[in-house]
C-alpha cells in the first residue's frame, strides 16, 4: 500500500510537529516495503528532516498560500485533488483537520483517507467557520487517530459520528531526539529591552508554543509581571511576524517587563526547555500537549491546570496541577512558593520517570501501523468477496 502523508505544517513548536514525528517513522517503517509521500502546506524547520529521510522525490513543500482559509474551498479542493493525482496513492493520512480537505479529495479519488485528530470540540467548531473543515469529513474517513482519548467525545458531539476503526493514539515524542537535542547550546533568548537570557540562581519558569490566546500568551505575561524574582522563557512565534495573533505582544513592548525573555520560533525548542525549573502550560486549550512529555523527558517538573488539556488524570500524579483554567493569580501564587533548589532537586525531578516510557513514539506507531493493516485488510477482503461474485455471475451465465 502507497501512502500519502499531509502535514499542515512543518514546525517544531506547536501540535503539528507529531506529524513531523509521525512521517519519520511511518516513513521508516513503510519504507521496508511500501512506498510513501509526503506534503507539507506550510515549510518550517521540520523539512529539512524530512527530505533527509525521504529525498526530494517524495517530498512535496508548498508555502502554505494555497490553503489558507482565505481561499475559496473548493478552489482548495481543487488544489487538493491535483498534488494527489500527481501520485496515485492507496491511503491518505491526513494530519490536523485544518488539512481535512485532503480526506474529501482522497475519497472524491477513490482512495482510503485516514485523518488524525488534535482539536478540540471548540477548535473544530472554530475551523469550520473557516470552512478548514467539513461536517462529512468523519463520515467519508475510513479511520481515525485521536490525539487524547477525551477527544471522542469531541467529535462525536461536533461531527454526530466517528469512524468505526479509531485509534487512541495519545502523546508521543523522539523520546532519545529530544534528549539529543537538549544537549546543544541554545540559541540567545531576549527579553522586550534586547538583553539576553542567562540562567543564574533564580527560578527559571517556560513555555514553549506559538504565542496565541489559546496559548495563554497573555497568562503568561501576566504571571511574569506579577513574580518579578522569577525569570520566565518563552520559546516559540512571539513577534507579530512570527505570530500575527500574540495579543501579549503590544504589552510585552510597552512594559518592557525584564524578566520575560524570548527566544522566537527556533529550530530546536529541546536546548531551551532543558534550561527550565519549571514548565508552565499557559494554555487555555491543549489537548494534545506533546511539549509535557518532552519536558517530562528533560525531567523539567510541569504546572499545569485540569480544563486545560485531556490528560489531567495522569498530571494529578506527576506534575503541580491547578483546578480549572489557567489564571494569573492562581499560577502566581504556586510559582511564588516553589524554591529553585527544591525543583532543582533529584526527588522533584525524578517525579515524572515512571511516565516518560509510556510516551515512546516508537512503541505508538505500532497502534498506527495496526489501523493501516487493518484498513489493507478490509480492501483485500473486498477485492476477494468481489471476485468471488464475479466468478459465480460468469459460471452462471455460461451455464
Amino acid at each position: 500500500m502507497s501512502i500519502t502523508l499531509v502535514l499542515h505544517e512543518a514546525t517544531r513548536t506547536g501540535a503539528p510537529r507529531v506529524g513531523g514525528l509521525i512521517a519519520k517513522e511511518l516513513a521508516k517503517e513503510l519504507a521496508k516495503a511500501e512506498d510513501v509521500h509526503v506534503i507539507v502546506l506550510k515549510d518550517g524547520p521540520l523539512t529539512p528532516w524530512l527530505r533527509d529521510l525521504l529525498g526530494d522525490e517524495r517530498l512535496t513543500v508548498l508555502d502554505g498560500a494555497e490553503f489558507e482559509f482565505r481561499v475559496p474551498f473548493e478552489e482548495r479542493l481543487a488544489a487538493a485533488a491535483a498534488l494527489l493525482e500527481k501520485r496515485p496513492d492507496d491511503l491518505v493520512y491526513v494530519n490536523s483537520l485544518a488539512a481535512s480537505v485532503f480526506v474529501l479529495a482522497a475519497k472524491a479519488a477513490g482512495r482510503r483517507a485516514v485523518i488524525h485528530v488534535h482539536e478540540k470540540a471548540d477548535e473544530i467548531v472554530h475551523l469550520m467557520r473557516h470552512v478548514l473543515t467539513k461536517i462529512e469529513v468523519m463520515s467519508v474517513a475510513d479511520g481515525a487517530v485521536l490525539a487524547a482519548g477525551d477527544l471522542f467525545r469531541d467529535v462525536l458531539d461536533v461531527f454526530g459520528m466517528i469512524p468505526a476503526k479509531t485509534v487512541d493514539f495519545g502523546i508521543a515524542i523522539d523520546i532519545d531526539a529530544v534528549r539529543e537535542q537538549a544537549a546543544e547550546t541554545p540559541t540567545p533568548a531576549l527579553n522586550a529591552a534586547g538583553e539576553p537570557f542567562a540562567k543564574g540562581e533564580r527560578l527559571v519558569v517556560g513555555m514553549c508554543g506559538h504565542a496565541s490566546p489559546r496559548k495563554g500568551s497573555d497568562i503568561f505575561l501576566g504571571v511574569a509581571e506579577a513574580a518579578p524574582d522569577c525569570d520566565f522563557l518563552w520559546v516559540g512565534g512571539w513577534s507579530p511576524e512570527e505570530s500575527i495573533e500574540n495579543l501579549a505582544y503590544e504589552d510585552f513592548v510597552a512594559k518592557k517587563p525584564p524578566n520575560l525573555y524570548v527566544a522566537g520560533a527556533v529550530d530546536n525548542p529541546y536546548a531551551h526547555i532543558g534550561q527550565m525549573d519549571l514548565f508552565f502550560l499557559s494554555s487555555r486549550e491543549d489537548p494534545n500537549p506533546l511539549v509535557l512529555a518532552e519536558a517530562m523527558a528533560l525531567r523539567v517538573p510541569l504546572l499545569c491546570f485540569s480544563k486545560t488539556t485531556a490528560v489531567a488524570n495522569r498530571l494529578g500524579r506527576s506534575a503541580i496541577l491547578c483546578h480549572g483554567l489557567p489564571n494569573v493569580e492562581d499560577a502566581t501564587r504556586v510559582i511564588k512558593a516553589c524554591a529553585p533548589e527544591h525543583l532543582r532537586s533529584e526527588a522533584f525531578r525524578a517525579l515524572s520517570d515512571p511516565w516518560i516510557s509510556s510516551f515512546d513514539l516508537k512503541e505508538k506507531m505500532r497502534d498506527i501501523m495496526d489501523l493501516i493493516e487493518n484498513i489493507r485488510a478490509a480492501d483485500e477482503a473486498l477485492s476477494l468477496e468481489i471476485s468471488a461474485e464475479v466468478e459465480i455471475a460468469a459460471a452462471d451465465s455460461a451455464s
